[in-house]
């Protein structure tokens, strides 16, 4: 039986590790999912990305910021190989009082070796103003993972719920 605290090392190691997420919008033209590149920022938990403004998934977040969204890892040393999370969240664009800070942060985290991370580091202006892209920021309201214990049981493919908060220091609250 998979404990608490597995679970959260479990997702802690895919936000860590995934590169990816697909996010499912709904907006004026219907539903939508469009895959993007992200970084996690914690306390709470947050994914960050860029899109272009004009793309529909970021209309959709303007026109409504509720989505839903997953990740997952392949090629894992593990006995299913793979490892998944599903989650509901809410996304907003970056306003300019954020911008600096998580623009710096999503490239310093995405791309580490300052070589690589001059070759993708766009100016600021791309992202404010008349700009054609946004920094978006998902705030995770929600957080399923695949239940690995039952699928090697039955080849059921189940989610179980992860509790977002943090376990109780020892001793405290």
């Amino acid at each position: 039986m998979t404990t608490q605290q597995q679970l959260r090392e479990r997702s802690d190691f895919l936000i860590e590790n995934a590169r990816f997420m697909t996010l499912a919008t709904t907006g004026p033209d219907g539903a939508w999912a469009s895959t993007v590149n992200f970084v996690p920022l914690r306390d709470p938990l947050r994914l960050l990305w860029y899109s272009l403004r004009r793309a529909r998934h970021s209309r959709n977040i303007e026109a409504d910021p509720h989505l839903s969204g997953s990740l997952f890892l392949t090629g894992l040393d593990s006995e299913l190989t793979l490892d998944g999370a599903q989650f509901t969240a809410t996304a907003a664009a970056v306003g300019p009082a954020e911008l600096d800070e998580l623009s710096s942060w999503y490239y310093r985290r995405n791309f580490p070796d300052e070589e690589t991370r001059a070759l993708f580091d766009l100016p600021l202006t791309e992202f404010s103003g008349d700009g054609p892209r946004r920094f978006y920021l998902l705030t995770v309201h929600q957080w399923w993972l695949l239940d690995t214990d039952q699928w090697l049981v039955d080849k059921n493919d189940q989610r179980i719920a992860v509790p977002l908060d943090p376990p109780p220091a020892p001793g405290g609250r």
